[in-house]
């Protein structure tokens, strides 16, 4: 039995995370865990929830599971989550053992960012529903976001790949997806 992995994908908000989690487990089996979708849940039961960031303390038990499964079993497990940052995970316990990439679309400008939203947001993610003050607050934190994400894989020494936008995006998010898939436990 082929042995399986742990990849964790973060990175900027629509830079193709969930497509590429959801391409991994559509096309190649792998388990996915949105931390959006777990942690919304678990703040909604849990609202008074400290310390150092509970998702941390999350990622790190279901990772040491998902890599028994993966050893025992050839399961495959990929994470995906907008603050799992380079300082966060180049301190967390199994960095070593799992494929940790980080996606933003560099090419971004507020004009692109808003056409994109529009463009490719399903009627229950949030830019669908979101304000114009709150879209506009987006842009910015977009924009900031990747110059933080560039600095950050940098100084920690994760790679940072640029989705970019476009015909050009689905091809590097196939790319990924054939590397993760190629890159053997």
């Amino acid at each position: 039995m082929e042995k399986g992995k742990v990849v964790i994908i973060s990175g900027n908000k629509r830079a193709g995370k969930t497509t590429t989690t959801i391409k991994l487990h559509k096309e190649h089996g792998f388990n996915f865990y949105n931390f959006d979708s777990l942690t919304d849940s678990i703040e909604e039961v849990h609202k008074n929830l400290e310390g150092d960031p509970y998702y941390i303390k999350l990622l790190t038990e279901m990772t040491e599971f998902s890599l028994k499964f993966a050893e025992d079993y050839g399961v495959n497990t990929v994470f995906e989550y907008i603050d799992f940052t380079p300082e966060l995970m180049s301190n967390f316990k199994y960095k070593d053992k799992v494929e940790i990439y980080y996606l933003a679309n560099l090419d971004a400008t507020e004009e692109n960012i808003a056409e994109d939203l529009k463009k490719f947001s399903k009627s229950y993610d949030w830019p669908s529903y979101a304000s114009e003050e709150d879209l506009q607050r987006n842009y910015k934190f977009i924009l900031n976001f990747n110059e933080e994400l560039k600095r950050e894989c940098e100084k920690y020494g994760f790679q940072l790949i640029n989705t970019s936008r476009g015909e050009n995006r689905e091809k590097v998010i196939d790319n990924l997806v054939e590397r993760i898939i190629q890159n053997k436990a």
